[in-house]
């Protein structure tokens, strides 16, 4: 038969909250992480299929990933404020009439948090390793 270990109450509760914490620090790492990729992807998304004939608009296109005490926190913009809006759902034109709606923000928001919801478990799998 098998031998058994005997450990005091505090001393396993001492290494199951040592285990844990390894497993919360790497599932925060590793969200960061997956985080920051999705942010890049949805940023080369975003800079792709915006309109051509804006010239730099599209090299304005950036991203930040920062860590927050409540999470991570992650935000794709146009360092040219507006823009993407007006871009994005159309505007009035002087002399009257309206612009086509050229949407290319939101379909990159999308892509970006659907890339967050599909990878993050291989990212968590893989810091845990």
């Amino acid at each position: 038969m098998g031998k058994h270990l005997w450990v005091e109450d505090d001393e396993f509760a001492m290494a199951l909250a040592e285990i844990l914490g390894d497993i919360a620090s790497a599932s925060e790492d590793a969200l960061f992480n997956c985080v920051h990729d999705a942010l890049v992807e949805g940023r080369d998304e975003w800079a792709e299929n915006a309109p051509k004939n804006l010239g730099p608009y599209s090299k304005s296109i950036t991203y930040r990933a920062l860590r927050r005490k409540t999470g991570v926190e992650g935000h794709i913009f146009s360092r040219k404020p507006g823009l993407p809006h007006l871009l994005e759902k159309g505007h009035a034109k002087i002399g009257g009439g309206s612009t086509v709606a050229q949407p290319h923000v939101k379909p990159a928001a999308d892509y970006a948090f659907e890339y967050v919801r599909r990878m993050l478990p291989e990212y968590i799998a893989r810091e845990l390793r």
